[in-house]
């Protein structure tokens, strides 16, 4: 068995297996590797008969996520002190540690005055909002600066697919992304923002605009499991439908997340009821937070890469440590199996969202258990501790 070593950042021998308590009896072999609980800073929850912090933190524990960033699009939106203070509530006592985001055009215009909960706060957001210049003009002049994840979009352009792709409305420029990067970074610089988190970065050409405007801030960018897995010509139903869409720049973005370009994994957990077949009516995301992992080890097929992107690197962006969000490893600890194999089925998803991309395909590697403070409650498949 291995262990993954927080402090060399690599893998290494681990061979104290009374330590760890199994349920039942691990045969010790390579294959077997116990990791941190991993970090997601891009997760969506929805309440209101959807997807809840109940069923999302299963699908979480089941998907080896420990900690994750709630983004501001719930209903009703994490843009005011009460919304926020009920997440909290919602959230708080669960074995996973929610964080949230607050909408950077709501209500609240100082974190650091929130408190009681802001240390539950990683920034603010613009993900999941329709908005214009102006808006973001008028909520970088009101706003006191703190990290903003970005999800950079012109929202005044159209379209649902890149132009070029043989889909239903197919006429988003390709420069629509990397337009939106620079319009916030720079309109931000002007109003004393210096960090930015551009948000499921999907195309070549906006890998440039952030190495670029680094020089000027702190930008730190996320690859999503779907524009690293799939290419346009392979979207065949709705349930692939996203935002930012598929691009043809796939290869790029696995080389840049390899070279370091870009600074970390996350899920973009979107879970939907079901979309139906009408692409043009059909909402955009994909629910996949239980298999995200899965999705990065059959394409990188490195397993000391997938860890770091998805533990010590996105806790980086939010500068935390897992110390301070009450993670003990290896008291908490999530065992994977890196030779399983399976055909991911969504219809078994403790999700609430069945609306996966990748439904009906065969993965490599395993989420087998997850422990927390000192005991496993997730075991092959099923919940041991009945109260999550």
């Amino acid at each position: 068995m291995k262990i993954f070593d927080l402090n060399s950042s690599s893998l290494k021998y681990f061979d104290n297996l009374e330590l760890l308590n199994f349920p039942e009896n691990v045969r010790n072999t390579d294959n077997l590797v116990i990791s941190p609980p991993f970090v997601d800073l891009h997760t969506h929850v929805r309440l209101n008969a959807q997807e809840d912090y109940e069923s999302l933190s299963r699908a979480a524990i089941a998907g080896g996520f420990g900690v994750c960033n709630i983004q501001p699009n719930t209903v009703p939106k994490l843009e005011s002190l009460e919304v926020l203070l009920k997440h909290v509530e919602l959230s708080r006592e669960k074995p996973v540690n929610f964080l949230h985001t607050i909408s950077f055009f709501g209500e609240i215009n100082d974190i650091s005055t929130v408190d009681h909960v802001s240390n539950r706060i990683t920034g603010f957001s613009t993900d999941g909002m329709r908005y214009d210049s102006k808006e973001l003009y008028a909520s970088f002049a009101t706003k006191k600066a703190a990290l903003l994840f970005d999800h950079s979009q012109l929202h005044e352009i159209p379209g649902d697919f890149y132009i070029g792709t043989q889909l239903p409305n197919s006429i988003r420029t390709y420069s629509n992304e990397a337009i939106a990067i620079f319009r916030t970074v720079l309109t931000g610089l002007e109003f004393g923002y210096t960090s930015f988190h551009i948000q499921h970065v999907s195309t070549a050409t906006s890998l440039e605009v952030v190495q670029y405007l680094r020089r000027f801030a702190n930008i730190t960018c996320e690859v999503t499991p779907h524009h690293v897995f799939f290419t346009p010509d392979m979207i065949s139903n709705t349930t692939q439908k996203i935002n930012p869409p598929i691009s043809k720049d796939r290869e790029i973005l696995r080389e840049a997340l390899r070279k370091g370009i870009i600074d970390c994994f996350a899920t973009d957990h979107a879970p939907h009821n079901p979309k139906g077949d009408n692409f043009e009516n059909a909402p955009y995301g994909s629910s996949h937070i239980e298999i995200a992992f899965s999705v990065y080890y059959t394409l990188f097929e490195d397993i000391e890469l997938v860890l770091r992107n998805l533990t010590l690197n996105p806790l980086k962006v939010i500068k935390r440590s897992y110390e301070e969000l009450g993670i003990k490893y290896p008291h908490d600890a999530v065992l994977i199996d890196a030779s399983a194999e399976y055909t991911v089925d969504s219809s078994r998803f403790f999700s609430l969202g069945k609306n996966c991309a990748f439904d009906g395909y065969k993965l490599k590697g395993q989420v087998v258990g997850f422990r927390r403070n000192g005991r496993w409650v997730y075991w092959n498949g099923e919940f041991i501790d009945k109260a999550i």
